[in-house]
């Protein structure tokens, strides 16, 4: 995968270099983070903070090339519960480890078959909070060039099942808009059955009746292809950066939809699916009675993912995309969202309290929303686009 010109190649989640350009990477080089999965502790994730980012500097260089690290921190994969801090001494050296324990389960692949569609396979990718409990079902669809593993931060508030075809070696298009529509039908009606009734299932007493159906971009419109046109059984829809450019169209399916419904947008998302492209249209189309729009300040399109591909993810390659807030930022405000929204589900009470976390997020400077119930008919919504002076603009690996 070539990135930026011919002195860049990466390979995995690494950029490697020629000379020219590692010697320009070893005079301007970054301060960044590292993270292994049972290093030093065995079923702990070890998080090293302020390694300089530089060929030259073999405290980086190895971790990396040799020692199954990966730049980012525990929590991007799960692991947010800080234990304790150890210190390993290393050729002379003191590298001191942030420890973490894992919040949400490890990915599972489940396959399940559709008898309906001449035993189809239906494939999605699973993971949920640990620990007792119950939990909401959220059935999500991932963009255009992305994949099921970007989003799994959702797993830390619900159990996630994400719709998926293949993996691609190269590049993860996964653009059957129509089958996983269909797949994503299937799977909001089989799973809870397999909660209720097989002991087998990794879902078996882990789900507490909530059904969302959501997804990210593309998965937005496939999320309107599988209740506007399928009629799947769902309790709500969750909708980030959604795009309606799906194959069919999701547009026309919108106006079938009366299910609560919560769509959300980033103020500095300004590119096809900016808020007045496509989630204010997919906002108003909506029948539903009780709909939010929220617009996230300082997020962007891609900031929505964590990108795992192994090829070439749209989310995942070199781009210029301004930003007023991290991502980690834009993933915790994601999940508090989903959280409360699926609450908001179960009473009037809990919608009442959703309400309320939307106004103190309002005046918080997190977001501004507009709520089909509560908000006056006159409020008008609004991002950043072209992006503010005061906004993040930097060359980012997204």
């Amino acid at each position: 995968q070539f990135i930026q010109g011919p002195t860049t190649v990466e390979i995995g989640r690494m950029k490697r270099c020629v000379p020219l350009a590692c010697l320009v990477a070893a005079v301007a080089a970054e301060q960044t983070t590292i993270y292994k999965v049972d290093y030093p502790a065995v079923g702990l994730c070890g998080q090293e903070s302020n390694v300089t980012k530089s060929w030259v500097n073999p405290h980086w260089l190895f971790p990396m090339l040799l020692g199954g690290f990966s730049e980012g921190h525990c929590a991007d994969i799960g692991f947010t519960e800080f234990k304790r801090t150890q210190h390993i001494q290393m050729h002379g050296h003191d590298l001191v480890f942030d420890l973490f324990a894992a919040t949400q389960t490890r990915i599972a692949v489940l396959e399940l078959k559709d008898s309906a569609r001449a035993g189809r396979a239906v494939r999605a990718k699973l993971c949920m909070p640990v620990g007792a409990g119950k939990w909401p079902l959220y059935i999500f669809g991932h963009g255009f060039g992305c994949a099921p593993e970007d989003y799994t931060y959702f797993c830390q508030v619900a159990v996630v099942a994400s719709v998926y075809h293949s993996d691609g070696a190269v590049f993860p298009a996964d653009v059957d808009n129509a089958g996983a529509a269909l797949d994503a039908a299937f799977l909001a009606a089989r799973l809870p059955e397999l909660a209720a009734g097989d002991a087998s299932s990794p879902l078996f007493g882990k789900l507490d009746g909530t059904v969302l159906i959501g997804g990210h971009s593309m998965g937005g419109g496939m999320t309107v292809l599988v209740v506007g046109e399928h009629a799947a059984r769902t309790d709500g829809i969750a909708v980030f950066a959604p795009g309606l450019y799906t194959k069919p169209g999701a547009a026309p399916f919108l106006k079938n939809i009366s299910a609560p419904a919560l769509v959300v947008s980033g103020s500095m998302d300004c590119g096809a699916n900016a808020l007045d492209k496509e989630a204010q249209p997919a906002f108003d189309g909506l029948a539903s009675t009780s709909k939010v729009l929220v617009v996230v300040k300082g997020a962007n399109h891609c900031q929505w993912t964590q990108p795992f591909e192994r090829g070439l993810g749209v989310c995942s390659i070199d781009k210029n995309e301004c930003h007023g807030i991290s991502r980690a930022r834009q993933h915790e405000l994601g999940e508090r969202l989903v959280k409360s929204f699926a609450a908001a589900l179960k009473s009037a009470g809990e919608w009442e309290a959703f309400e309320q976390m939307l106004v103190a997020g309002e005046s918080a400077g997190d977001w501004t929303y507009f709520s089909s119930r509560t908000s006056p008919a006159s409020k008008r919504l609004h991002n950043d686009c072209p992006c503010g002076r005061t906004a993040e603009v930097e060359r980012v690996w997204v």
